[in-house]
């Protein structure tokens, strides 16, 4: 299956250079090719990277991160102290980079 050219499976969070960063891995749906899909489930691949984050990145998060399944803002401040206390938890994230190549909308995917 192809990479899924949107979607990063989120593993820790680093302040490396002052900035926020995330370490990621890229992956593809399987089972169903989408979130959408009954039995889809999103299969990380390759090796870790380097993400910067935008201190005022738009991100949307759900269970685990909150409580239900209903998409909710999220400061940059509450993921990454998620990320520090729950690492490697690999969820799928959608995101979009801005002009300088920086993670400016993050939107974790829900996955029951």
């Amino acid at each position: 299956m192809p990479i899924s050219p949107d979607t990063i499976a989120l593993y820790r969070y680093t302040p490396e250079g002052g900035s926020h960063g995330l370490i990621v891995k890229y992956g593809n749906w399987t089972c169903g090719g989408s979130p959408d899909a009954d039995g889809a489930s999103f299969a990380p691949v390759g090796v870790e990277t380097y993400l910067p984050l935008a201190e005022t990145a738009k991100i949307t998060a759900t269970a685990p991160i909150l409580a239900g399944s209903a998409s909710k803002p999220v400061t940059v401040h509450e993921l990454t102290a998620w990320l520090v206390a729950h690492p490697n938890s690999g969820l799928p994230f959608r995101y979009h980079l801005g002009a300088g190549g920086v993670i400016d909308t993050l939107d974790e995917v829900y996955l029951p």
